[in-house]
């Protein structure tokens, strides 16, 4: 027994080590490197190039030899495609890319592969992401008729492995997460996946995380860039509700905004039992979304938001809504339902919809039962929404952005440690164990909502390892201190720029990741709009 206590003693003492370099590796990088930061993501791939020649990156990347990856079978797969495109074997060509739905196909996704450079890959797995989204465009631009003869390949059937290739291949899902001012990171990852046209049209938000959300999925693109810099979102709640505070003579401590924060949320606890005005909150989101709801949000910019709802009290309410759930209802309504999911925080939501005469009316759930009050307090998620988002959209793969202050710190130590094994095994064995004690506190309802959450709303439901890429900003102590600001123009622009460049490095990953599938989003869209898929039955999450 004693020397267990030892072995426990001194992984303690690892974990904590780690874990206090994470937090202070910002500081240290920030004196160390006096140079200008990159303000836009060419000067940062320009440096991160001159960085690859210098540490002979590039030699590398050149070399197909790798064990983490089936290299050989690669270029096989690549060389065949290639053939089948250039003598215009349709067949052939069906063939192979029947063969090759799978998003890690050959272990391309292996992390070692996007561990050398930020920016770049083996060049063998460029060339067959590359190969791929050329093959399906001749597959889906190729006519009846092929080098003066008939092709031997019906139309349907060519337009069948496109439907069967996207199917099979999966979507993907970009996932907001909430942490107070520190989510308006969420500003600069969506920035910097539109720019690289990588951003995915189901967006899933959390909390905060909804807020931004809803921004994106009710703007249309040539409008999106003024909400991602934050130069087009309203503020004025916010404003006014300062003003009003110092109206009132709320002053602060010792001459600190942040005491005087922390003075009037005490003040307004004691009065109202909340710290938070839910007011202000609708009165943002009304100036910033208005009264359109999650159907008209769809058509008017064919992006598919998903919201979710920790509802603590009221498990007849849909815990994901989007257009298929819950069509008619709010979007305003439902990003403040999000937030507010502690009494201790927010005074109680009730969310909003249009009745078939346009007007607005409550919103109630159609299982909702006053005499099983005890039993829906039990079960309180009876579902998790990243499922519900899998069945409903066929997705299977999310970019998640963490900013959750109590998960971003543990995410960074992950990423500490798997540059340093053995370190990573133990880190992660640390991590596995912790959700296990949580999970078996949860089946005797011990856990508190926000952890509940934690280990549904926040986990993605799949053990692939590729299934998922979180992006999680670089978090001090000081950061911490700031996560209930109150928002102004200066930090949203402040906190996006940030979200931005630690987007920044996972851009060569993406596009591995998700090229072929917008690809195939691409030659489907094609499809659609030229009526070349006759009598095919749409499915309603199809653009």
């Amino acid at each position: 027994m004693s020397i267990l206590l030892v072995i426990l003693g001194y992984f303690r003492s690892i974990l904590r080590s780690a874990l206090l370099l994470v937090c202070i590796t910002p500081w240290t990088k920030s004196q160390a490197d006096q140079r200008a930061p990159p303000s836009t993501y060419d000067q940062w791939y320009d440096e991160q190039a001159y960085s690859d020649t210098i540490h002979f990156v590039d030699d590398w990347a050149v070399m197909s030899r790798q064990s983490c990856y089936d290299w050989e079978i690669l270029h096989t797969m690549k060389k065949d495609l290639e053939r089948c495109r250039r003598l215009g074997d349709e067949r052939g060509l069906c063939s192979q890319l029947r063969a090759q739905c799978s998003r890690n196909m050959c272990r391309i996704l292996s992390p070692a592969l996007y561990q050398r450079s930020q920016i770049q890959t083996k060049k063998l797995i460029h060339d067959y992401v590359r190969e791929v989204q050329q093959s399906i465009i001749y597959l889906g631009e190729r006519t009846g008729v092929a080098n003066g003869a008939v092709s031997v390949v019906p139309a349907q059937e060519k337009r069948q492995v496109i439907i069967d290739m996207r199917t099979t291949l999966g979507r993907t899902s970009l996932l907001l997460q909430g942490g107070a001012i520190i989510s308006m990171v969420h500003l600069g990852v969506v920035k910097a996946l539109f720019e690289q046209r990588l951003l995915p049209r189901i967006i899933t938000g959390t909390s905060t995380g909804a807020l931004i959300a809803a921004h994106v999925c009710v703007t249309k693109d040539e409008d999106l860039l003024g909400v991602l810099d934050a130069t087009s979102i309203n503020l004025d709640a916010f404003a006014r509700s300062q003003n009003g505070n110092v109206a009132d003579g709320i002053t602060s401590w010792f001459g600190s905004t942040f005491f005087a924060t922390v003075k009037r949320r005490w003040r307004r606890y004691r009065t109202s039992h909340h710290v938070f005005d839910i007011d202000v909150l609708k009165d943002c989101t009304q100036a910033n979304l208005g009264d359109i709801t999650f159907e008209e949000a769809y058509q008017k910019t064919g992006r598919i938001l998903n919201i979710t709802i920790a509802m603590s009290e009221v498990a007849g309410t849909p815990q994901l809504l989007n257009y298929l759930t819950a069509p008619h209802v709010l979007v305003r309504s439902a990003v403040v339902a999000s937030i507010a999911t502690s009494k201790a925080m927010y005074a109680p939501v009730q969310l909003l919809c249009k009745n078939p005469a346009g007007e607005l009316v409550m919103y109630f759930a159609a299982d909702f039962s006053e005499k099983d009050h005890n039993h829906r307090r039990s079960t309180v998620h009876p579902e998790a929404p990243l499922t519900r988002i899998g069945e409903l959209f066929n997705v299977n793969h999310f970019i998640v952005s963490q900013t959750r202050p109590y998960i971003a710190p543990f995410i960074q130590l992950q990423r500490f440690a798997d540059r340093h094994q053995p370190l990573g095994l133990l880190v992660r064995f640390t991590l596995f164990e912790w959700r296990h004690w949580l999970e078996v506190l949860n089946q005797f309802n011990k856990l508190p909502t926000i952890l509940q959450r934690v280990l549904v709303d926040e986990v993605v439901p799949t053990i692939a390892s590729w299934s998922k890429v979180s992006i999680t900003p670089q978090l001090g102590l000081k950061d911490l201190l700031k996560t209930f600001d109150t928002p102004t123009p200066a930090k949203l622009q402040e906190w996006s720029a940030r979200g931005e460049k630690c987007t920044w490095p996972y851009i060569c990953e993406l596009k591995v990741r998700c090229d072929i599938e917008l690809e195939l989003d691409a030659a489907y869209t094609r499809l659609r709009r030229t009526g070349a898929l006759g009598a095919t039955i749409r499915h309603r999450a199809d653009p």
